[in-house]
Protein backbone atom coordinates (compact mmCIF):
# COMPACT_ATOMS: atom_id res chain seq x y z
CA UNK A 1 0.00 0.00 0.00
CA UNK A 2 2.93 2.10 0.95
CA UNK A 3 4.12 1.86 -3.35
CA UNK A 4 0.70 2.81 -4.40
CA UNK A 5 0.76 5.73 -2.10
CA UNK A 6 4.70 7.13 -3.54
CA UNK A 7 2.99 6.57 -6.73
CA UNK A 8 0.16 8.98 -6.39
CA UNK A 9 2.17 11.46 -4.83
CA UNK A 10 4.68 11.06 -7.88
CA UNK A 11 1.56 11.47 -9.96
CA UNK A 12 0.71 14.89 -8.10
CA UNK A 13 4.00 16.17 -8.33
CA UNK A 14 4.15 15.69 -12.06
CA UNK A 15 0.47 16.71 -12.63
CA UNK A 16 1.60 19.79 -10.84
CA UNK A 17 4.35 20.53 -12.88
CA UNK A 18 2.45 19.97 -15.60
CA UNK A 19 0.04 22.91 -15.02
CA UNK A 20 2.40 25.57 -13.82
CA UNK A 21 5.70 24.07 -16.24
CA UNK A 22 4.00 23.20 -19.45
CA UNK A 23 7.73 22.73 -21.10
CA UNK A 24 8.52 20.27 -18.57
CA UNK A 25 7.15 17.32 -20.33
CA UNK A 26 7.58 18.87 -23.83
CA UNK A 27 9.99 16.25 -25.44
CA UNK A 28 6.62 13.99 -24.83
CA UNK A 29 4.18 15.89 -26.66
CA UNK A 30 5.37 14.02 -30.26
CA UNK A 31 4.10 10.41 -28.69
CA UNK A 32 0.49 11.97 -27.03
CA UNK A 33 -1.36 10.54 -29.89
CA UNK A 34 0.30 7.40 -29.80
CA UNK A 35 0.23 7.01 -26.48
CA UNK A 36 -3.60 7.89 -26.08
CA UNK A 37 -4.73 5.48 -29.11
CA UNK A 38 -3.08 1.93 -27.61
CA UNK A 39 -4.88 2.27 -24.21
CA UNK A 40 -7.18 -0.18 -24.94
CA UNK A 41 -4.66 -2.49 -26.44
CA UNK A 42 -1.88 -1.89 -23.97
CA UNK A 43 -4.46 -2.60 -21.22
CA UNK A 44 -5.63 -6.15 -22.73
CA UNK A 45 -1.84 -7.05 -23.26
CA UNK A 46 -0.95 -5.99 -19.54
CA UNK A 47 -3.99 -7.89 -18.30
CA UNK A 48 -3.56 -10.74 -20.27
CA UNK A 49 0.36 -11.09 -19.51
CA UNK A 50 -0.54 -10.06 -15.63
CA UNK A 51 -3.25 -13.47 -15.24
CA UNK A 52 -0.78 -16.01 -17.21
CA UNK A 53 2.25 -14.95 -15.10
CA UNK A 54 3.83 -16.25 -12.24
CA UNK A 55 4.58 -13.65 -8.97
CA UNK A 56 7.61 -12.48 -9.77
CA UNK A 57 7.45 -11.56 -13.53
CA UNK A 58 3.38 -9.89 -12.59
CA UNK A 59 5.09 -7.57 -9.87
CA UNK A 60 7.28 -6.49 -13.33
CA UNK A 61 4.12 -6.10 -15.68
CA UNK A 62 2.18 -4.33 -13.37
CA UNK A 63 5.26 -1.69 -12.65
CA UNK A 64 5.28 -1.48 -16.40
CA UNK A 65 1.67 -1.04 -17.15
CA UNK A 66 1.42 1.43 -14.13
CA UNK A 67 4.62 3.73 -16.05
CA UNK A 68 2.29 3.70 -18.96
CA UNK A 69 -0.81 4.91 -17.05
CA UNK A 70 0.96 7.32 -15.54
CA UNK A 71 2.11 8.37 -19.22
CA UNK A 72 -1.27 7.95 -20.24
CA UNK A 73 -2.72 10.38 -17.70
CA UNK A 74 0.20 13.18 -17.53
CA UNK A 75 0.25 13.10 -21.75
Amino acid sequence: MRTFGCLLVFLGIILLLREFQPSFLGWLSPYEEYIKDAFWGVTLIAFGLYLMAKKAVRKVVLVLYLIYLLLYLVV
